[in-house]
């Protein structure tokens, strides 16, 4: 096929890397309003180069962490789509056999270790599965993604300090969609703030990507990923992203966010971005739009595979469950 290569990216491969991503979760919105999704539900609509962009720049046995809003980082680590509407529709199929719904994906085939939706948890959990590899003398980096609201919590900057005491080899991935629900940055953060000094400050590397912009993610985490596996210990890459629907379901348009319109944000979607620069390296945008058709085929095949499973039994409902 005729792919674009630059310095070694494959950008017709990245975006349907992206891609995959995009047209899963426009399919899963539609089932959301259809009330076949009962769990609540944080769509990763319009950072798809972020996940798409860490994830390619890790190995297989790497592992990864999420948050509340991590179907893109499970799709983007190798997960299973089937697997993940399956837990979306509370079937016994899905990646936590139907009992976590959207925000509590594992699948650990693929080295998904878990995403957790308290706000900020992800970061300690996964500093501690990233710490016993060191431990335990395993190879390995664990790369865990979180947003601008909980990287203001205490047990983050509490974390930072601990990688860096122990030369963890983590990968801390902050997509900062300058939202926290419905209070922009402005309104919580002083005047002075600056992640880099307090990062930096705390003996952990600092990297700021256009998380748009999937060459720039994918670069950056190469660097860092490359530092931490020579034992240099933790490093944030800080994305800035925009997240194209509202903070939790796709129901409405938040009419507090002023600035940060529809329009403006699609001007600078990641996937429109890559799919330029394609075109203009000489593919087809009716091979392009030939894929994604084959694509969203597939994904609807998936759904409806996954519509057809059955619940949990009555059974299983300590199964795997903790105490």
């Amino acid at each position: 096929m005729a792919y674009l290569k630059k310095d070694m990216i494959d950008f017709h491969k990245a975006y349907s890397h992206m891609l995959r991503l995009r047209v899963a979760q426009e399919e899963l919105v539609k089932h959301y309003l259809n009330k076949k999704v009962f769990s609540m539900v944080h769509f990763y609509i319009g950072q798809e180069a972020v996940a798409t962009g860490v994830c390619d720049a890790l190995k297989v046995d790497d592992q990864v962490m999420g948050t509340h809003r991590s179907h893109g980082h499970y799709l983007a680590k190798g997960g299973s789509f089937r697997m993940l509407a399956a837990e979306l529709f509370g079937r016994v199929t899905g990646s936590a056999h139907g009992k976590g719904g959207s925000m509590h994906q594992v699948d650990r085939s693929v080295n998904f270790t878990g995403s957790s939706p308290l706000l900020g948890s992800a970061v300690p959990i996964a500093t501690g599965v990233a710490f016993a590899q060191k431990y335990l003398g395993k190879p390995g980096v664990v790369a865990v993604f979180y947003g601008d609201g909980a990287s203001e919590e205490g047990v983050v900057y509490e974390t930072y300090n601990l990688a860096a005491l122990r030369k963890v080899p983590i990968l801390f991935v902050l997509e900062n969609n300058q939202w926290s629900i419905n209070s922009p940055i402005k309104n919580r953060r002083s005047q002075g703030y600056n992640l880099e000094k307090i990062a930096t400050g705390l003996g952990v590397k600092y990297e700021h990507a256009d998380g748009n912009d999937y060459e720039d993610v994918y670069t950056k985490t190469v660097k860092l990923v490359g530092s931490i596996r020579k034992g240099g210990g933790p490093a944030v890459l800080e994305c800035l992203v925009y997240r194209h629907m509202a903070h939790s379901t796709p129901l409405m348009e938040e009419k507090h966010r002023t600035g940060d319109v529809l329009e403006e944000r699609l001007k600078k979607d990641p996937l429109k971005k890559l799919k330029i620069k394609i075109v203009m390296s000489g593919v087809l945008e009716k091979k392009l739009a030939k894929e994604e058709e084959n694509l969203r085929q597939k994904i609807c095949t998936d759904i409806a595979w996954a519509l057809e499973q059955p619940y949990p039994s009555k059974e299983e409902l300590y199964t795997n469950v903790y105490n």
